[in-house]
């Protein structure tokens, strides 16, 4: 039976773990900063945002399946790097299309009744639409 083995890494092992761990910290460094100032740039900052997070994931998983040696750990370590700052980020970037349960400023408006508006009596018509107001479903942040 065989059990762990535990030895002290190789050259290989070594060069590879810090190939890795330097591609990743650049890609940080390098999306943190596109990410933080993609808000100065305007109509293009969603571009830019979801560009950069999406983009650079991709190219480092290309990058690690089609090149050999140091090269590939290195885009492996960009790929790593650049799926990390993407789970870092979906929450709030997705968020604000999210629902959220809560109503929004004209709906009390709309339940005290507006002129010309006819809202539908209680009924079973309305009762799936009474049940999902009453469910607290939804992601908040």
């Amino acid at each position: 039976m065989d059990g762990l083995a535990i030895a002290a890494p190789r050259t290989e092992e070594m060069t590879k773990t810090a190939l890795g761990l330097g591609g990743a910290v650049v890609t940080g460094l390098a999306e943190g900063v596109i990410v933080k100032f993609a808000p100065g740039l305007g109509a293009l900052q969603p571009v830019f945002t979801w560009g950069t997070l999406l983009g650079v994931p991709l190219l480092g998983a290309a990058g690690a399946l089609f090149t050999r040696g140091m090269l590939g750990d290195l885009f492996q370590g960009v790929a790593s790097g650049g799926a990390a700052i993407l789970g870092y980020s979906l929450p709030a970037l997705v968020a604000p299309y999210m629902p959220t349960g809560r109503r929004g400023p004209g709906s009390q408006q709309l339940m005290q009744g507006e002129p010309g508006i006819k809202q539908l009596g209680a009924g079973p018509a309305a009762a799936p639409q009474r049940a999902q107001a009453q469910a607290r479903v939804g992601v908040e942040f």
